[in-house]
């Protein structure tokens, strides 16, 4: 049997880049995958799959997605928060507007989904799982909001594990370097809101493929990862700024000011 046989995976953010990946996998290992995002026209087409479109800062649309995927499936194993924005803008530069819709899809879209999906992964010992970012656990020069967003996503899937862990549920977060799943666009400097995939002017080091980081996410799952740093950078972003902080942020600085020259 493949590890995701007949399991019920919920998947945020599954209809491009890494979750389009993610879905693909999954399917292929003959689980039944529920797709959640705002426009899933690209979203993955089989008789496993159901496709909700929806946003998910909005509550009562979440309510009723979980309501539909119990009504298909009749339970809930896993739920993978893979949905997730960015920015490219100094702090100074980034509006309320924008700093709401970051944080509500980062964190608050991902507390409230773990919510109503989390008595039935209780009940059937299942498992979460959180993307996260370098810019979790490490500074990131003009992602401020976008880091503080992931920061708290990071605490509360942690503490949340604390609490889960005597009732058999593994919670995974992951902390992926660069993943080239949108290339097919480009981050902008001060406009809004954009993919975390989007490629940028100076992308340094390696550039994970979103078959790579859908494979070891759910490899995480599996094994029951606390923690996955994705990607070399990731790896090196990680010990550099626990050892020698000061350092880490003079490298980190001296490449990030560059996209905004």
């Amino acid at each position: 049997m493949h590890p995701y046989q007949n399991k019920v995976v919920v998947v945020t953010g599954g209809s491009g880049g890494i979750g389009q990946e993610l879905c693909k996998q999954l399917l292929a290992q003959e689980a039944l995958v529920a797709c959640l995002d705002l426009n899933t026209d690209s979203a993955v087409q089989h008789d496993n799959a159901l496709n909700l479109a929806l946003d998910i800062t909005d509550y009562e649309q979440l309510v009723d997605a979980v309501a539909q995927i119990k009504s298909r499936f009749g339970r809930i194993d896993v739920l993978i928060n893979n949905a997730g924005i960015t920015h490219m803008s100094r702090f100074t530069d980034s509006g309320k507007d924008l700093a709401d819709r970051i944080l509500a899809v980062n964190y608050t879209a991902a507390v409230d989904i773990t919510r109503l999906c989390l008595d039935e992964i209780i009940r059937n010992q299942g498992h979460i799982i959180a993307m996260s970012s370098v810019a979790g656990f490490a500074p990131l020069y003009g992602r401020s909001i976008y880091a503080g967003s992931k920061h708290a996503m990071q605490g509360f899937f942690y503490s949340l594990a604390s609490e889960l862990k005597e009732q058999g549920v593994g919670v995974s977060v992951i902390c992926p370097s660069f993943v080239r799943s949108r290339p097919e666009l480009t981050a902008q400097v001060n406009a809004g809101v954009s993919s975390p995939g989007a490629l940028k002017k100076n992308t340094n080091g390696e550039q994970i493929s979103p078959q790579l980081a859908a494979k070891r996410i759910l490899a995480a799952g599996i094994k029951g990862q606390r923690t996955v740093y994705l990607g070399k950078v990731a790896n090196i972003a990680r010990w550099l700024f626990a050892l020698l902080p000061s350092v880490y942020l003079n490298v980190m600085s001296k490449g990030a000011k560059q996209e905004f020259e």
